[in-house]
């Protein structure tokens, strides 16, 4: 006879986890400054961008150097769109998703029929020309960005309010969400086509639509994530938004962490904001520290610091892959 392992007890974790954190995350404009509020807008946003590469080189198996495509793509077209008709910049949310997606499918027939290092530039090479399209273009702004109009009529209280609810909820989604799509079949199957696309293929997987889901779903989670950055600066630029500095932050966050699992990017964010405050002042030295950690943490723990966490105590509350029945 067979019986189940205890993963009873790994859901009850996930879900009494995702209770208390969707609470704290709720009240917490109840017990900070508006400056502590702005800060900590930034840091879900960030950590927003770094799950959606890490989901995106992780799980999709598709590794991009261009994610800032969808981050500056998702802010100006909530901009745009805002400024242009007068719309309430958070009702565009959902269009953001949409949009940042349409263009990840359209561009996606192309891109994927490059491999590896070359797979990553283009990603790279369309964020370029889409931001010299923007800084040549004077209806968009040009090198000098937009504004974001329709807040200047706002409390900027409730617009800082609820941007953090916003942010809360995409750093809620990066989190739980993410765990619970790596656990269906999509994410079974995208876990198969980036381990082996042949023998995913073989047992009758689409490698193809299935790496399409995958790069859409990231394309516009990350746009929505970097329309809330830029919402809560109230300004967007395309030296700023297209600035490949976000896959350099994206990058390391996810090497430090672990790329490829759910509680990776949340130490390497962690990190990340702690380097900053500390070094932020000292210029270069500041980007050589980030690239000295990150090549450190490659060499002694390939696997991230979470891989180190894991290893040492077999702590793993997100652990996505499914184990097989005990024999008894």
């Amino acid at each position: 006879m067979t019986a189940p392992r205890p993963t009873t007890t790994r859901n009850l974790t996930i879900a009494i986890l995702g209770v208390v954190s969707f609470v704290v995350l709720a009240a917490m404009p109840e017990f900070v400054g508006q400056g502590d509020l702005r800060l900590m807008i930034e840091i879900f946003t960030v950590f927003a961008f770094a799950q959606s590469w890490n989901f995106l080189a992780g799980y999709v198996g598709l590794m991009s150097f261009g994610q800032q495509l969808f981050i500056g793509l998702g802010a100006y077209f909530l901009f745009m769109t805002s400024n242009t008709w007068g719309i309430n910049p958070f009702f565009l949310l959902p269009l953001v998703f949409v949009f940042c997606g349409l263009f990840a499918a359209l561009v996606a027939p192309f891109v994927f029929r490059l491999r590896d290092a070359y797979f990553a530039i283009s990603i790279w090479v369309i964020a370029e020309i889409v931001r010299l399209f923007i800084a040549q273009k004077d209806w968009l702004g040009s090198v000098s960005g937009l504004p974001l109009v329709v807040t200047r009529d706002m409390d900027r209280t409730v617009v800082a309010v609820s941007t953090y609810y916003v942010a809360a909820l995409l750093a809620f989604l990066s989190v739980f969400g993410l765990y619970w799509l790596s656990r269906q079949k999509i994410g079974l199957a995208l876990a198969a086509v980036r381990d082996n696309e042949g023998t995913a293929a073989a047992v009758g997987i689409n490698v193809w639509w299935t790496r399409f889901f995958g790069f859409v779903l990231t394309g516009g989670f990350a746009g929505v994530a970097g329309a809330v950055y830029y919402m809560s600066v109230f300004h967007v630029e395309p030296g700023g938004a297209f600035d490949a500095n976000w896959m350099v932050v994206m990058l390391f966050i996810v090497i430090i962490g672990g790329v490829g699992t759910v509680e990776g990017p949340i130490i390497g964010t962690a990190i990340y904001f702690l380097f900053r405050a500390w070094f932020a002042g000292t210029g270069n030295l500041y980007l050589m520290l980030l690239g000295a950690a990150a090549v450190i943490t490659m060499l002694v723990a390939s696997k991230g610091l979470w891989g180190v966490v894991k290893n040492t105590t077999g702590f793993e509350p997100f652990a996505t892959r499914r184990l097989p029945p005990r024999q008894s």
